[in-house]
């Protein structure tokens, strides 16, 4: 969920790729009016897989690149920002993945074969607010449907020598994530999620000599997920999430050489309240069912971090 949380969205406003050379990006975007999408769908009877989207997102940054880099990504909201999908399907051969997602500040980086330097800001002050509204039926796939609210998500891989990574981020506002839905007559798995999510933060650091991690997050005020849920006759697996989370921090790392190390310093101060409900009917499922309802104030989860030790 959280690395979910961290790229929910492949939506880019800028990409920088360059060869293995010294490269610098300084980025700033500040977005002070409303973002709004709205998918209206009536679909049946498809021979293949079918993908909705419905995003609004404030700021958005992506870079890919490769060699020593110094990236200074710094991004400002101060408005809101709604995503509503509104679907019933009927009648499907293929998968079906339907995402409501409402972003205040979105950064993708991804440095290779190089240095990385990177420094992010973030701070969202505004409403943040995904709701999907998703009737299916009879689909001999796999079903996804997601409703996420975020105010700031942040997603690093690093892959050089070395590694310095900073990160700030502020919320100051409500993200909140509204899923209704009925699904029925699924031969495949589903998995449905409703997440809101004030600060996010993943860090993926592969075959580097050493790294750094400065990580401060702080939220006010109200990140909160609903799920009004049923689902019935299903042949595979059924998974539904509801989470909650004012503060995410998620670091893995495969450090190649055990004589070196990771060091993190991370500070999560969260005063706002965290809520999360969530309210299903499941029946006639052959599969496994997993129903999570979760409120989180500040997480941090580190993994991995010698892999050949």
């Amino acid at each position: 969920l959280y690395k979910y949380a961290a790229s929910a969205l492949a939506f880019a406003a800028f990409s920088g790729v360059g060869i293995a050379q010294d490269n610098t990006i300084n980025n700033i975007q500040a977005n002070w009016a409303q973002a709004r999408a709205v998918l209206n769908s009536d679909i049946d009877d498809i021979n293949g897989e079918i993908s909705l989207t419905a995003a609004a997102i404030n700021n958005s940054f992506s870079a890919d690149m490769v060699g020593d880099v110094d990236i200074d990504n710094r991004q400002f909201t101060r408005a809101s920002a709604t995503a509503v999908l509104n679907s019933d399907i009927y009648d499907v051969t293929g998968d079906i993945s339907a995402t409501a997602a409402a972003i205040g500040n979105s950064a993708s980086i991804a440095v290779t074969d190089g240095d990385a330097n990177v420094d992010n800001i973030q701070s969202a002050i505004g409403n943040f607010r995904a709701v999907a509204n998703v009737g299916i039926e009879d689909v001999a796939g796999d079903v996804s449907v997601t409703a996420a609210a975020i105010g700031n998500s942040l997603s690093v891989e690093a892959a050089g020598a070395n590694a310095d990574l900073n990160n700030h981020q502020f919320f100051r506002g409500d993200a909140v994530s509204h899923l209704n839905s009925h699904v029925e007559d699924v031969a495949g798995e589903v998995a449905l999620t409703s997440a809101a999510i004030a600060n996010s933060a993943s860090f993926q650091i592969d075959s580097t000599d050493s790294a750094n991690l400065n990580n401060f997050q702080m939220t006010n005020i109200d990140p909160r997920a609903y799920s009004n849920i049923g689902v019935e006759d299903v042949s595979g697996d059924v998974t539904s999430t509801t989470a909650a989370i004012s503060n995410s921090l998620s670091v893995s790392s495969t450090l190649e050489n055990p004589a070196l190390s990771l060091n993190i310093n991370s500070t999560q101060l969260n005063n706002a309240y965290t809520g999360s409900v969530a309210n299903t009917t499941i029946a006639d499922v052959q599969g496994a069912v997993s129903v999570t309802s979760a409120a989180i104030g500040n997480s941090v989860s580190v993994s991995n971090i010698l892999d050949e030790m």
